[in-house]
């Protein structure tokens, strides 16, 4: 349903959509039919940053339906993000997704990556929120995969700070590859601001195993609340 109708939502995006803010709820319009057929309940939880704030927004991916719930949850959030060019083989993909925010990042194009850094680190120093996957990609696991220095760099380059938001649930909806879901819960924790004034870029690394063990310790925080919600409403 989700996949078959994206050619559609993006050929309307395209032709309709005036603002960015007009390409967005086009996309959630077609994605909130998605969750509410699957049965999915989107819990969000800690402190979302503010409208004022600029920073670099992290998360993880296990799941598709991770990625679908994102939009739901972040576009008030960021003014742009990274994803994975695959999409602009969707049929009006590249023009629509453009539309709406998204900076798609030329995998296997080592070239073409360093300029869209350059891009996004321009755009966070001009006070744009931008986000940006941790991972690089859909892990598929129960957990937190190893974070690459994407995000990390971007931040440290603007001196501006990562803000944390960590997806759990929808690799129990949705376990990858897998095209079909059942339904459940997605809860998106927003974390602490980590900080970055006066780390160098040679911090990278350092940083990206830093913000991987806060997602860890946020996925396995959120397991349990997902624990103790299905024990209260067992009978």
């Amino acid at each position: 349903m989700w996949l078959v109708g994206v050619p559609f939502v993006n050929m309307r995006i395209v032709r309709h959509a005036q603002n960015k803010d007009e390409a967005r709820a086009m996309m959630n319009v077609h994605i909130a039919k998605f969750i509410q057929r699957c049965g999915v309940k989107i819990v969000v939880d800690g402190t979302p940053p503010t409208i004022d704030d600029v920073y670099v927004l992290c998360y993880n991916e296990a799941s598709f339906m991770d990625v679908a719930v994102f939009p739901l949850v972040m576009w008030p959030y960021i003014d742009r993000v990274g994803a994975a060019d695959i999409y602009a083989y969707f049929p009006h993909g590249r023009a629509a997704m453009e539309m709406a925010g998204f900076e798609l990042v030329p995998r296997g194009n080592r070239a073409g990556t360093d300029k869209l850094l350059e891009k996004i680190v321009a755009a966070v120093k001009d006070g744009e929120r931008v986000g940006w996957g941790g991972e690089g990609r859909i892990v598929g696991i129960d957990g937190v995969g190893r974070f690459k220095i994407g995000a990390s760099l971007i931040a440290i380059r603007a001196q501006a700070p990562i803000v944390p938001a960590a997806f759990f649930g929808g690799h129990h909806i949705m376990p990858f590859p897998s095209l079909r879901a059942k339904p459940g819960t997605v809860y998106v924790r927003f974390g602490p601001p980590i900080a970055t004034d006066g780390l160098v870029e040679e911090d990278a690394r350092a940083l990206a195993d830093l913000v991987q063990k806060v997602f860890a310790g946020m996925y396995e925080d959120l397991r349990k609340k997902d624990a103790q919600a299905a024990k209260e409403d067992r009978p």
